[in-house]
């Protein structure tokens, strides 16, 4: 292929009119529900409280609960720029921006590169929520095969993310009720009938002593909150985006963020409460602790926890690929990637379909080539380390973009606390999950993951190398698209 047909399959901004989403489809409610579905509390709390025990003993709520105020600063970031940059593009969008005024070939270069880890990161992470759901499915009824059950939740939701990003939203925020209300019941029983335990998150039973146990739990506590940031994709769709974006981030993070600290508050307690030598250490190691506390405290809802971890992990893949989808689509609309992925279905609702066919695509080949030679609760602990980290590098970046934008495009507008303190909070705060994936005398194979994190760099370099030679008139329209201009 010749290099003038290669720019010509990459969209041209302002050569003619580019393709939309549907504007006003969601309203602050649904935003909120969308957000809320792809953190995914129960699925989060079931996989963290383990590790998070198992660091910090009885202290692990205070884990989530010093983890939901570290978010907050990351929270601040999004507000900020969505307040005066509502964009599809999200975090790619917002480091284009910041970079901009400095430097138009480098922004290009960093949102080209951010906007290639998110690509491949996302899927990952996806891919991990779905091979959850097969391998919690299979540990219910074991004659249901896990890659059969992962493989037809990703083929019998394409079809729904197809419909639109409000029928789709809905069903996600019903799937989030189930997990939600079914996570605090069983929470608020447990703390009612071992009442007498109710201190036990103040003592010091089990975990790694002094701060050294804070500084293991924390980058799995902070894992937990990964999707917070669904809404900032969801600007160009959303009513108002300038004001409802904000304060769907801060009020997801509050939320779910109340269920960590209750649910792990309540595990605690409800181990507590069953006669052990070691009841942390029973709690750190057992594979299913809220099927367990279920069991002992209230035997018949057992069946409900088995559901709620279905409808987490259907709801946060929903709500989560509703949002990735629409990074791909702005990107490839702003010239970052071909213009087959900024395409849009005809009507009143246009939807991505392009780039929802790329991520179920992608979520497939994650769940059936590592399911080939590697056991499901195994790819889901890799794929999950593996596509977090280079997700909170981009956090990071964002972070770094929002005092230089705000200083060189809104000087007027500069805030020393919200514009740099903050960001400079939330850049320690993320540091911590990148040092730890680094982090020396990991077992194997997590030992060789920071390989993969380099690979994906590399990855990422070579293409954003690649649209700046090819394409450099994308330096001018990148982070233009505005959600409600």
């Amino acid at each position: 292929m010749s290099s003038a047909a290669e720019n010509e399959s990459l969209i041209v901004p302002g050569s003619g009119a580019q393709p939309r989403l549907q504007r006003n489809a969601l309203s602050l409610f649904e935003t909120i529900s969308a957000t809320l579905a792809n953190l995914a509390p129960a699925e989060g709390i079931f996989l963290s409280i383990g590790l998070t025990v198992a660091f910090m003993g009885s202290r692990a709520p205070w884990a989530f609960l010093i983890a939901m105020i570290a978010v907050f600063t990351l929270g601040n970031t999004m507000s900020e720029f969505s307040r005066v940059k509502p964009s599809a593009g999200s975090f790619v969008s917002y480091i284009g921006n910041g970079l901009h005024r400095y430097s138009p070939k480098l922004a290009l270069f960093v949102s080209t590169a951010c906007f290639v880890l998110l690509t491949i990161s996302y899927p990952i992470t996806i891919g991990a929520v779905v091979v959850f759901l097969g391998s919690w499915v299979n540990s219910l009824v074991p004659a249901l095969n896990w890659m059969l059950i992962s493989c037809a939740a990703v083929v019998l939701a394409t079809p729904l993310l197809l419909r639109g990003v409000v029928i789709s939203t809905i069903w996600a925020f019903i799937f989030f009720l189930v997990e939600g209300i079914g996570l605090i019941f069983l929470s608020i029983v447990i703390l009612f009938v071992a009442g007498n335990h109710i201190g036990a998150p103040f003592t010091n039973l089990g975990g790694t002593p002094a701060l050294s146990g804070l500084a293991l739990a924390f980058p799995i506590a902070i894992s937990g909150f990964v999707g917070w940031e669904n809404s900032g994709a969801l600007a160009e769709e959303t009513k108002n985006p300038r004001r409802n974006i904000p304060i769907t981030v801060f009020a997801s993070i509050l939320l779910v963020g109340l269920i960590y600290v209750l649910s792990s508050y309540a595990a605690v307690v409800g181990f507590a409460g069953i006669p052990a030598k070691d009841t942390m250490g029973n709690l750190a190691i057992d594979p299913a602790p809220y099927l367990t506390l279920a069991q002992h405290y209230i035997p018949w809802f057992a069946v409900v926890v088995g559901l709620v971890g279905i409808t987490s992990s259907v709801g946060c893949y929903i709500a989560a690929e509703n949002s990735q989808t629409r990074i791909t689509f702005n990107s490839a609309r702003e010239g970052l990637l071909p213009s087959l992925f900024a395409r849009v279905t005809k009507g009143s609702k246009p939807v991505p379909y392009m780039s929802v066919l790329l991520y179920s695509g992608l979520t497939l080949a994650l769940i059936i080539i590592p399911g080939i030679w590697i056991t499901p609760t195994n790819i889901f602990a890799y794929e999950a380390t593996i596509g977090t980290v280079p997700i909170v590098l981009v956090y990071l970046l964002a972070n770094v973009a929002l005092p230089l934008y705000f200083w060189k495009n809104r000087r007027g507008e500069f805030n020393w606390f919200r514009h740099l303190v903050v960001p400079i909070i939330g850049i320690g705060v993320l540091a911590l999950p990148i040092w730890g994936f680094f982090a020396p005398g990991q077992p194997s194979p997590y030992n060789y993951f920071g390989w993969f994190f380099v690979a994906l760099i590399v990855i990422s370099v070579a293409w954003a190398a690649y649209v700046l030679a090819t394409r450099p008139a994308a330096a001018n329209s990148l982070g233009t698209m505005i959600a409600d201009e």
